[in-house]
């Protein structure tokens, strides 16, 4: 009896150890069965889709969900649907040149831009020749890069706005790269005012970024700083946290250079926060250095010294080499600050030797500026004197880039654009006769090199007057004319009516739009823009060549006819009118039905009445009976 309890004993210990080893084995299939099942889970269509509408609406970062992206543009090579997995190539393709791998990005774009489909997708086409101009602007590759340039400006006109901004992006980052300065500007300007047209505040952002950077280079920090901050403010807005960085690096930098180092050191701790938690190189390098500039500027010369030393390897690595050669140059000056003179000229020669790696005419000049400080006081005068040559090169070259007339016909423009009240001139601080004067000039090579720059000066400056006189003859006829239809604008034609009524007789003629709140309400004041055009152009067309026309206000135009005939004047309306109806048949997006007439009311001076108010009152008086008794007529009369 007791045997047999003892096997049964023995019998259920063993089945209980058996059904804990099967109870283990069925645990442990289930966790690696979950854990496969939850590493990747499948994006459907739809998660792809809502994932890239996301990215490209910059409601996610890229850097911050590069894993997502990354399985979006795997797993749409399996949908079978070339069009959405297209556009995730081109997303992906931005992810790949900010996470700087441009071996890859090369790749994938050479892969991808020979894709037929892509002819079909206009906008994701545009990407993807983004992302390719980028890299071949940081390549050097010029002649690569203008090739992209060209076919883009082949396409633009063809383009839609949001597709226009894409190239224009484009071309800003190009120009920035290639020390283009009025080239940037320019597009600039162009894509700020189609990302306000089309609420891209992302856009927004970037180009006000390149207009702060471009007026930092002209030395005016006044506007960096504005502009600076409009940028921050548009990305504040956006999930982009790269540019946002970017943002705050620029503001900071300028900041830096006014001698604002505390403030300065918020902006740039914000950037260096984001570079490192990306692990971002290229932004590190620029944060770290600027940090190391602010170490400098509080003669904290030893951290200042280790921050640079280290900043050298990491621009070298992100392939930067303004951010190296910018190093080199602080440790040489805190060097220099700490009487190791031997130690400073060694390093300021070894930047000499890779001098063609600044991206920039200025920072070239820059440099060469403090070489030539550092010869100097070490009596190497041959040196010196090579590098006072070379400066001026470099700095007729950024003259030539960033000159008043180029600069400043795109500050009126901007203004225009922004509806600022006035334009603040530029100014760039000639700095050279300022240098030169706080030198001593002992040895007679010296003495020529200071007669070679003052004649230059000379030349320089009088160019710059003549250039003035020029532009401002440019700039009086701007402010007589109408941005929209290039027409005279009302001070315009109100000049020159009262100069033709002191001369002779004439007729003044005021002329409205019909019904042109029903066009703007029904079809957008896009259509409404375009009939204004329309209607400058048919007035160009049809008019002799004495006559003028500019826009009053709004609808309404003013004519000023160079005769005192009722038949004369009826007969030019007419022809105007026909002319009109030929042109806005033309215009996109108005129904075919749709017929734009005028009324007119023209007033004939007289030897006794010349009076310009006089005129304009019985010619609107005119106008209004026209109005009453049904539109689309002219009445003429002699006061």
């Amino acid at each position: 009896m007791t045997n047999n309890m003892q096997f049964k004993a023995s019998y259920l210990s063993v089945l209980v150890k058996q059904l804990v080893v099967v109870f283990f084995l069925l645990a442990a299939f289930q966790s690696i069965a979950y854990s496969n099942n939850s590493t990747t889970p499948e994006l459907s269509q739809q998660d792809v889709r809502a994932l890239i509408k996301s990215v490209r609406t910059d409601k996610l970062d890229y850097l911050q969900n590069k894993k997502q992206i990354t399985q979006a543009y795997e797993q749409s090579k399996l949908k079978q649907n070339d069009a959405l997995h297209l556009e995730a190539a081109a997303i992906y393709a931005e992810l790949l040149f900010r996470e700087e791998k441009y071996e890859k990005l090369d790749k994938h774009l050479t892969v991808y831009l020979s894709n037929q489909q892509l002819s079909k997708q206009p906008d994701v086409l545009l990407l993807f020749l983004e992302s390719q101009l980028k890299l071949l602007s940081l390549q050097k590759e010029l002649q690569k890069a203008n090739d992209v340039v060209n076919q883009l400006k082949t396409r633009f006109s063809q383009s839609t706005p949001a597709e226009k901004i894409i190239i224009l992006r484009a071309f800003a980052y190009f120009y920035t790269e290639t020390d283009e300065l009025k080239k940037t500007l320019s597009v600039a300007l162009d894509g700020l005012e189609l990302a306000m047209q089309n609420n891209d505040i992302a856009s927004q952002g970037y180009f006000y970024r390149k207009i702060a950077d471009a007026y930092n280079y002209l030395e005016n920090k006044e506007k960096a700083i504005t502009y600076a901050k409009k940028a921050l403010i548009a990305y504040q807005q956006t999930q982009d946290g790269l540019y946002t960085a970017k943002a705050y690096w620029s503001l900071g930098n300028v900041l830096l250079e006014i001698n604002k180092p505390n403030e300065s050191l918020i902006y740039l701790d914000k950037a260096l926060s984001y570079f490192e938690s990306v692990n971002m190189q290229k932004g590190l390098s620029f944060a770290q250095y600027s940090i190391a500039n602010i170490l400098y500027k509080q003669e904290n010369y030893e951290d200042a010294l280790a921050l640079a030393t280290k900043n050298i390897e990491v621009a070298h690595l992100a392939g930067i080499g303004d951010m190296k050669l910018a190093s080199m140059i602080l440790m040489l000056d805190i060097y220099k600050k700490q009487g190791l003179l031997e130690k400073a000229d060694k390093m300021n020669d070894e930047v000499f030797s890779m001098i063609d790696d600044f991206s920039r005419s200025i920072y070239k000049a820059d440099y060469l500026q403090k070489r030539y400080q550092l010869k100097r006081s070490l009596n190497k005068t041959d040196d010196a004197f090579d590098a006072m040559e070379q400066m001026l090169t470099f700095m007729k070259k950024h003259y030539e880039a960033t000159s008043e007339t180029n600069i400043k016909t795109l500050q009126i423009k901007f203004e225009v654009k922004e509806k600022e009240e006035k334009i603040l001139q530029l100014e760039y601080d000639k700095n050279i006769n300022e240098l030169l004067a706080k030198e001593e000039y002992q040895q007679k090579i010296i003495w020529r090199l200071s007669a070679t720059i003052a004649f230059i000066l000379v030349i320089v400056s009088l160019l710059l007057i003549y250039k003035q006189v020029l532009q401002r003859k440019k700039y009086y006829n701007i402010a007589l004319t109408d941005y929209l239809t290039s027409s005279l604008n009302r001070r315009g034609i109100m000049q020159k009516a009262a100069q033709k009524l002191k001369q002779s007789n004439a007729t003044i003629a005021i002329v409205d739009l019909d019904l042109f709140k029903h066009i703007n309400d029904t079809y957008g004041h896009d259509v409404g823009d375009s009939v204004l055009k329309a209607f400058a152009r048919a007035a160009q067309n049809t008019l002799a060549g004495d006559d003028q026309f500019g826009r009053y206000g709004g609808e309404e135009w003013l004519f000023i006819l160079n005769t005192v005939d009722k038949q004369s004047v009826k007969t030019t309306f007419d022809s105007i009118a026909n002319t009109l109806i030929d042109i806005c048949s033309e215009i996109e997006g108005l129904n075919n039905t749709e017929t734009i007439t005028f009324s007119a009311g023209a007033a004939i001076s007289s030897s006794s009445n010349r009076s310009l108010e006089k005129l304009i009152i019985h010619a609107d008086e005119l106008l209004y009976k026209a109005k009453q008794s049904g539109r689309n007529q002219v009445n003429v009369e002699q006061p």
